[in-house]
């Protein structure tokens, strides 16, 4: 995503990779803000939005330093940064959250099994199910060491609430391994997809 092999190999150390990824962090975030104000939304809206962008850049870019001690781990890290700025720019016409340890966007988790609990509320009249992320592939998802997902195949159906959950089995990870996962969730009025909007998960295994 975004060139990301390129700038690698063009890297020559790990903290001069950090450092290419948390600059393009800061450059992009500027794109999602001027994009913000073209939606022409009320100030307070607008400056919710802009707030939750400068807020990724911030995480992010701590977590690159901290954490990515790898070419992999960081390109999963910055991915999953702009994947949340394209998720807040656009904002949620429909309740949607993902909670693991009661914690969303950014959590930790030991490794073993993780239960991320999707909560999603559509708007009355409307259910929602999870959607694909692309035509042949539902959830994106990127590890720095292997994993496998499982969820209930009624998500998919479409329920006026759904309260479910996706298990990762991490067992095979590693302490300090990262996980990203995005999910996309429909909001469906008579058999029609009205809204779809993705929520993006970064996992820091402990």
């Amino acid at each position: 995503m975004f060139a990301a092999d390129s700038a690698s190999e063009r890297a020559t150390s790990i903290e001069d990779y950090q450092n290419t990824c948390t600059e393009f962090i800061m450059d992009i975030s500027r794109d999602y803000k001027d994009w913000v104000d073209r939606y022409q939304l009320p100030e307070l809206e607008s400056a919710k939005r802009k707030n939750m962008i400068d807020g990724i850049v911030r995480n992010t870019n701590d977590l690159i330093n901290r954490f990515g001690n790898t070419i992999k781990k960081i390109d999963i890290i910055m991915n999953d940064g702009v994947n949340k700025m394209a998720e807040n720019t656009a904002g949620y016409p429909f309740k949607f959250e993902i909670l693991v340890n009661q914690a969303s966007r950014y959590t930790t988790h030991t490794v073993g099994d993780i239960r991320l609990n999707l909560k999603v509320l559509p708007r009355p009249g409307r259910t929602a199910r999870i959607g694909n992320y692309h035509k042949d592939q539902v959830l994106l998802l990127n590890s720095s060491s292997p994993v496998e997902v499982s969820l209930s195949k009624e998500s998919l159906k479409g329920a006026d609430f759904l309260d479910d959950y996706i298990v990762i089995d991490a067992k095979k990870c590693e302490k300090f391994d990262v996980i990203s996962m995005t999910v996309v969730v429909e909001e469906v009025e008579k058999d029609y997809v009205t809204e779809s909007r993705g929520y993006s998960t970064l996992i820091l295994l402990t």
